[in-house]
């Protein structure tokens, strides 16, 4: 009864979170100048009375408080509105997006967590020894490197090598191929932005998990293992590394945020068709539906990853389960 309890605090936290984030981003895209019918006023081809009858029938000329009430109205009926650049339903192109979007997402945060652990773990257990010091470097380097420049190194390798795609999620030279040839092509398309995407957030997984491995270290638990000569692995595996995965177990909902900031820059340097791109299309174009629909999904997103990672250190710490429940 208490996880389900736990459960219902963090959806009644994604409504009003939800809530206030969309306010905030209605009200502050409204301050750009103009809107999506603007740049049409100076086509000579187009009458102003179309561009007036088209914003009348988008609600573009009511007072603000005014669409903003109608859009909380149709949010009760998941209706996100339309967007005016894709002229589809904002939930659909959202979605859609948001699925193109995991496609690289998923990969990145699974090869962050399991190679930052690892990492880790082996940098805090040999901190001052050469290996100890070559992960240090290494992961000052990679968080010291903004994702914009790991994108244009990539795209550079990839334009002189030929060895990568230099962008889109497929070839366009494969018509109608089989499961495993479509599958290559997606992977050979994903190398570039996972490894760029993965990167930072390893790096910094990796920094936490060493933290927390040389905080265990120091433990009597840990100590008196090794001095009853356990095996090396097995000292490895159930006293260090398992009971160090809370602070990673913790970070990995906001680990999502890293994953949705760093894949807004790296879809529009390689044209991938997610979330990024669509946000980068709906500011562009004023859209201002598809920005709030966009920002909704990144919210939901977020809130699902703390809550996903609250449930995990239930699992993974009875601890937690003793003192109340983590979340």
């Amino acid at each position: 009864m208490r996880i389900f309890a736990a459960i219902l605090k963090r959806v009644l936290q994604l409504a009003v979170l939800s809530l206030l984030v969309t306010s905030a981003t209605f009200f502050l895209s409204s301050l750009i100048p103009g809107d999506f019918f603007s740049a049409q006023q100076l086509d000579p081809t187009i009458r102003r009375q179309t561009i007036e009858q088209m914003r009348h029938h988008y609600g573009l000329d009511q007072p603000l408080i005014v669409q903003y009430a109608r859009w909380l109205s149709r949010c009760a009926h998941l209706d996100l509105g339309e967007s005016l650049f894709y002229r589809r339903p904002v939930r659909a192109v959202v979605l859609d997006a948001l699925t193109k979007t995991m496609w690289m997402g998923i990969p990145a945060l699974m090869l962050a967590i399991v190679g930052g652990v690892l990492l880790g773990t082996i940098h805090g257990i040999y901190r001052d020894k050469s290996i100890g010091l070559t992960l240090d470097l290494l992961s000052t380097i990679a968080l010291a490197l903004p994702t914009l420049v790991l994108g244009l190194a990539a795209l550079l390798l990839a334009a002189h090598t030929n060895w990568f795609p230099l962008g889109s999620m497929s070839s366009s030279s494969l018509q109608n191929p089989r499961f495993w040839a479509w599958l290559a092509d997606r992977i050979h398309h994903l190398v570039l932005p996972v490894t760029c995407l993965t990167l930072p957030i390893l790096a910094y997984v990796e920094r936490i998990q060493c933290a927390a491995t040389q905080d265990l270290l120091k433990e009597p638990y840990v100590r008196a293992a090794r001095a009853r000569g356990l095996a090396r692995r097995r000292v490895f595996l159930r006293y260090l590394l398992r009971p160090s995965l809370n602070p990673i177990l913790s970070t990995s909902g906001p680990l999502l945020g890293s994953i949705l900031s760093g894949s807004l820059v790296l879809e529009v340097i390689f044209t991938w068709p997610g979330l990024g791109q669509v946000t980068y299309d709906a500011l562009f174009n004023r859209d201002l539906w598809l920005v709030v629909g966009c920002v909704v999904g990144s919210t939901v997103l977020l809130v699902a990853g703390n809550l996903l990672a609250d449930l995990l250190l239930l699992v993974f710490d009875p601890r937690t389960r003793i003192q109340g429940g983590a979340l």
